[in-house]
């Protein structure tokens, strides 16, 4: 995160009308300010950031509400990476204080990931999401904009990526509290579909990823895979179980970022499929083809959340209880 204050704005001084938080505000942004500068504690960081983001809030109701004149208009600029934002109008304040939160918690997400504290990060993934959707609607509220601020931190487009891949990033979450409960194979695949839907729609939502950031729809897609052979072969179709594990697994060509445990999910593969292979050469005899094809992205994206697509040709009975199980 390269987001800065550039100037000042003193708020006591831009009301015409005495507004008893106005010096709170100003003491609030210069202290946010400072602490983007030096990121002296994160933890500070956060705590300033939100109370920042409240006290702001208040103000801009208080103009709203009360139709307060302004003794000079200021102008507001902020810098997000080497690109200055520099607007007159006041949702910014309200905006970059939010893009800040998101930033903060995600990579809190990711510490708590690195440390498999997969219930804390599922919590911190979806606050910031939330936060994503405050500032889309926002942004909503703002009617136009000057082409110098045609940035991606401006756009609802990209926070509706944001929005969707950190719930894709929180399934993956749920996903590694399933595989430490045990979880069935069929719950195992619903979930992995789940976050392969989030990731796709932050894909459609916005291709270019600014910043760039790791694509997970190779890994749930893998994941999803996986777990399908799974349930092949546990309904007796060895040799379509075999099939789907040479063709659509590549665990040594996927990353899976921060996610220790779905290394080693797909650390099974090769192991997994000799002994598959030599469970079918002396038993079953059956023969390697193709299974039938699952749920394609396009399918995913054009479902109802709400609804899961099952598993080809498999009644996955218990499915709508399985968040009680997993879910943080």
């Amino acid at each position: 995160m390269n987001i800065h204050i550039r100037g000042t704005v003193e708020f006591e001084k831009t009301l015409s009308q005495i507004w008893s938080s106005s010096i709170e505000c100003t003491r609030q942004r210069m202290a946010l300010q400072q602490l983007l500068d030096t990121l002296e504690s994160k933890e500070e960081l956060e705590k300033r950031a939100k109370d920042y983001t409240k006290v702001v809030d208040k103000l801009l109701l208080h103009l709203s509400k009360n139709n307060a004149t302004l003794v000079e208009q200021p102008n507001f600029e902020w810098s997000v990476g080497d690109d200055i934002i520099q607007t007159p109008c006041w949702k910014i304040e309200s905006i970059m204080p939010r893009v800040v939160l998101a930033y903060l918690l995600h990579d809190n997400a990711v510490e708590q990931i690195n440390e498999s504290n997969f219930k804390n990060a599922h919590k911190l993934l979806l606050n910031s999401s939330k936060i994503h959707n405050e500032i889309e609607n926002q942004l909503v509220m703002w009617k136009w904009k000057l082409p110098e601020l045609n940035h991606f931190v401006l756009k609802r487009d990209w926070h509706s990526h944001r929005h969707y891949h950190l719930n894709g990033l929180a399934q993956l979450c749920t996903l590694c509290v399933g595989i430490q409960n045990q979880s069935s194979s069929s719950i195992l695949y619903t979930l992995s579909q789940r976050a392969l839907t989030h990731f796709c729609k932050a894909t459609a939502f916005w291709f270019f990823e600014e910043p760039k950031e790791q694509s997970y729809i190779p890994l749930a897609e893998s994941l999803r895979y996986f777990y399908s052979s799974e349930i092949l072969w546990t309904r007796g179709q060895y040799g379509a179980s075999i099939h789907t594990l040479e063709h659509w697994l590549k665990p040594n060509l996927i990353s899976t970022g921060p996610f220790q445990l779905l290394q080693n999910e797909l650390e099974k593969v090769p192991p997994l499929l000799h002994e598959k292979h030599a469970s079918n050469n002396g038993v079953y005899f059956e023969i390697i083809s193709p299974a039938t094809p699952l749920p394609s992205p396009s399918e995913l994206i054009n479902t109802l959340e709400s609804i899961d697509i099952p598993h080809p040709q498999e009644k996955q009975e218990g499915l709508e209880n399985h968040d009680d199980e997993t879910t943080p």
